[in-house]
């Protein structure tokens, strides 16, 4: 009886066979040859199989034996076969189906629909619609609207009544939009613009009364124009001009009043105003330009410079000591204050000092200091 398998095979040892010492005539002799034949038989059938640890009864439904990677033999699934070539042949038949996937790519099934045919005697292939590039010629009628066409029509019919193309007239109700024109140059001083009633498409063109062109002396006449103007302007302007460049004063032969206008280069214009200050005073970017007379009775008047401002180069303010009080000069945020010998102080009443701002937030302070 086997008392290895399934998990190794058996042998002849662990199976009854006849002594070597067994007689002919001997009892049971014939009842161990058929049985040692039935051992045989069972190891062969054992090493064909294979060993493995599992039984048919744990096996699942529809499971068979499966040669393992180390050799052994296991109950599992069937394999499922992907062939990677399948070899076809050529087909004469007049209905066939056409084999689709519904993906791309994957392990898929083959399956057809009857939208898609085949005939193998004509070549045709016969679906509801096409979508895409076609290249070649096409054989029966058209519907729908042409992007471009290329190439000779061999027959064209409903074209557009009254037209004349080459001295051909035709009629029908269909429309020729040609890919190109042939203009002439003209000298007509009346001509009408085309104008058209969209930036692309097949359209007609148009004209209006508003603009016109005379060709005899190049200029467009419209109502208004919108947009920028590259070139000189002959004539009166009107309106407001955010920047003006190129105007040499020389050019300028009339000035209307101007408030409060400041001129960037190399110098700067400020209206000319005055202020009274009897106390401290920390200017603001419009104060540039004033005259400040310092009325404080005794005291000190501290005028403090304010370096988180932007200040124009040139920007300039006066201040004059018109009563008792010291007036002194102060500098914040960054700013540097440069005077002769370093002095900061109007020297008494009556005199006067003068800011300069001659680099960002670096000014002069020039005048009578003590």
């Amino acid at each position: 009886m086997a008392t290895a398998y399934p998990t190794a095979l058996d042998n002849s040892t662990q199976q009854p066979s006849p002594s070597a010492s067994t007689e002919m005539d001997d009892s049971g002799y014939e009842h161990d040859v058929v049985h040692t034949n039935h051992s045989g038989a069972l190891i062969a059938l054992e090493t064909k199989l294979g060993i493995g640890s599992t039984t048919a009864a744990g096996a699942s439904t529809n499971h068979v034996l499966v040669k393992q990677g180390d050799g052994d033999t296991e109950w599992a699934a069937v394999p499922t076969a992907v062939p990677t070539t399948i070899t076809v042949a050529d087909t004469t038949d007049t209905t066939c189906s056409v084999a689709l996937f519904e993906s791309a790519t994957g392990d898929l099934a083959p399956k057809s629909d009857a939208g898609a045919t085949y005939n193998a005697a004509t070549g045709v292939l016969t679906a509801t619609g096409f979508a895409g590039p076609l290249t070649g010629n096409v054989t029966g009628n058209t519907s729908g609207t042409s992007g471009s066409t290329t190439g000779n029509a061999a027959t064209a019919t409903a074209l557009a009544t009254g037209r004349n193309i080459g001295g051909v007239s035709f009629d029908g109700t269909a429309a020729i939009v040609p890919g190109t024109i042939t203009v002439a140059d003209t000298t007509d001083t009346t001509c009408s613009v085309a104008l058209f009633e969209s930036a692309t498409g097949d359209l007609a063109p148009k004209t209006d009364g508003g603009a016109t062109y005379n060709a005899g002396t190049g200029t467009l006449t419209a109502t208004a124009f919108a947009g920028p103007l590259t070139g000189n302007v002959t004539g009166n302007a009107s309106g407001t001009a955010a920047t003006v460049t190129g105007a040499a004063q020389s050019a300028i032969t009339s000035v209307g009043t101007m408030t409060g206008l400041a001129v960037d280069g190399t110098s700067q214009l400020y209206e000319c105003l005055t202020e009274d200050i009897s106390g401290n005073k920390t200017p603001a970017l419009g104060d540039a330009g004033k005259v400040f007379y310092c009325s404080q009775s005794g005291g000190t008047q501290t005028i403090t410079i304010d370096g988180s401002i932007s200040w124009p180069v040139g920007t300039q303010m006066v201040f004059v000591a018109s009563n008792t009080s010291t007036v002194t000069f102060a500098e914040s945020n960054s700013t540097s204050l440069d005077s002769k010998d370093d002095n900061k102080s109007i020297d008494g009443r009556y005199a006067s000092a003068a800011l300069i701002n001659y680099g960002s937030n670096t000014w002069f302070l020039i005048g009578a200091l003590a």
